[in-house]
Order: C-alpha cells, then structure tokens, then sequence
C-alpha cells in the first residue's frame, strides 16, 4: 500500500483490510521507515495495528517487549538500530504492535521473501511510505494499492496523478521490446522526454515506477508514442479518503478508467 501523501488513509484502510486478508490465512505485515519508532522516541504514542493469532509482523525486540500481543520470534534479522534489534514475529496472543521498517528496501525484500519461503502466512501487506511508488518495484512481484486524499482543493491536482498512474499501471508488458522500439534503461525524466527522437513511434521502459514526469507531459507523451513496460506491477485498486467530496464528483473528474479501480472509502469502511 502507498498513497500520494500523509493523511491519506493507509492505516484505516491497512485495518480494515486485515480482518478480509485472513479469510485466506494467517497475514504478515510490513512497513516502510520507522515513523511509529520515531513517535515512540520523541515522547508520543506511537501507532499500533491489532494482530490476531497467528499473524507475523515486522518489528524490533524494544517494541515486541512493550506490545500487548504476545509475539514468537521466528527470525532476528541483520544489523541493529536506535530502535532495537529487527524481528519477524508471530502472534501468540491478540493485541497491539507497532511496525517497525527494515533499514533499506532491500531488507524489506528480503524478509517479505522469507516469510512466503517458509509459508508462515497466507498474504503479506506492506504498509509503504507516503508517495513513494518506487518501494512497488523493489519488492517483486506485488499487486499493490493507492490510497489518496481528497478534498475540494486537491481534487483537480489528485484527478490529474490519478489518470496518470492508472494509464501508467495499464501499459502492455513485453518483455523483449518490439523492432523499432527504443529501449530505456534507467529512468524517464523530463530531460530524457525532450531528447527523444522526432518521428518516435514505440518506447521500451523497464517499469512504470522508473517514470518521472509530470501528469500533463505522460499523457501526451503516451498519446503519441507507443510504450510498454519490460516488468509489470499490479494496480488492485485506488482508495480515496473523501472530504467535502462526493463519490459521484470524484468520478466525473477522474474520468472512466480510473473510476473503473475505486475502492471503497476507508473512513466509511471503518465506521
């Protein structure tokens, strides 16, 4: 899960998807960075999720300790910070616990690839950072969903991001690139867009995460050149926090293809 910036419902959502995520089974859960650790630290409280029996989470001994849930230790994980020594542990009890994130997204990778080799869960949620959707393309292969914000000032700014990621997120997968196509290594920044050649007719990129331009500019650019993706990343759907906008408004302003992905609003979901 990630979201264009703070405030935008990940943690309601993250909470209200859980109970559904355990129908299949025991759920591991992640996070990105260590923002509960940091409230912890300065004095305030930090955020907790409920696990259940049987859940996994990513955590430190410091906080394991001070959790009302009961946790297993199933693997301690390399290095040591300021907030304590990292963990995956299993609930043996309900309760409360805080996440805490691996030093670096390969960390993260790794530990969300050791849960799924050893099977100590059915799914595993990443709670991610706040407009990052660079941290989908480190993780493998993820579906991935995109909570967001939404009120009165924002809304012609968020509608514009939103058709953006969903046309970036709908791109064809081809591996091999087409005859013709030129093919991009790296990242597709402004600069890169203004050098391409005239006449251009189909552009190779390695994932949608490696774009870096404006809504404005990748909708014309894909409205004239023929792009794919050598890796693909599924879009599960858009959350969107509503505030002082209706359901139906959205939907006019983001247009079909991006209303087709809303999912409900986390704050109705969870009251």
């Amino acid at each position: 899960m990630t979201g264009f910036e703070k405030g935008s419902g990940k943690t309601t959502f993250l909470n209200a998807l859980l109970p559904i995520a355990r129908r299949a089974g025991a759920v591991s859960v992640f996070s990105v960075g260590v923002d509960g650790g940091l409230k912890a630290r300065s004095g305030t409280a930090a955020p907790e999720i409920l696990v259940e029996e049987g859940d996994v989470v990513l955590t430190t001994d410091l906080f394991a300790r001070r959790s009302s849930a009961r946790l297993e230790v199933l693997e301690t994980l390399p290095g040591r910070s300021v907030l304590g020594r990292l963990l995956l542990g299993r609930a043996v009890r309900r309760g409360g616990v805080t996440l805490v994130g691996a030093e670096n997204l390969a960390a993260l990778a790794g530990a969300v690839r050791l849960v799924r080799e050893e099977r100590w869960a059915a799914s595993s949620i990443v709670d991610g950072s706040a407009d990052r959707v660079t941290q989908v393309g480190a993780l493998g292969d993820v579906g991935f969903v995109y909570t967001v914000r939404v009120d009165r000032a924002n809304l012609p700014r968020v509608a514009g991001r939103l058709r953006a990621l969903v046309a970036l997120s709908q791109l064809p997968v081809v591996p091999e690139p087409p005859a013709g196509a030129l093919r991009l290594d790296g990242p597709l920044t402004d600069e890169f867009r203004q050098g391409l050649p005239e006449g251009l007719v189909a552009l190779s990129l390695e994932d949608f995460t490696k774009v870096f331009l404006s809504p404005a500019d990748l909708l014309r650019l894909l409205s004239r050149v023929t792009c794919s993706v050598r890796r693909g990343f599924r879009l599960l759907g858009v959350v969107p926090a509503l505030r002082d906008v209706g359901q139906e408004e959205l939907c006019r302003e983001v247009g079909p293809a991006v209303a087709a992905r809303l999912l409900p609003n986390p704050y109705e979901v969870a009251a």
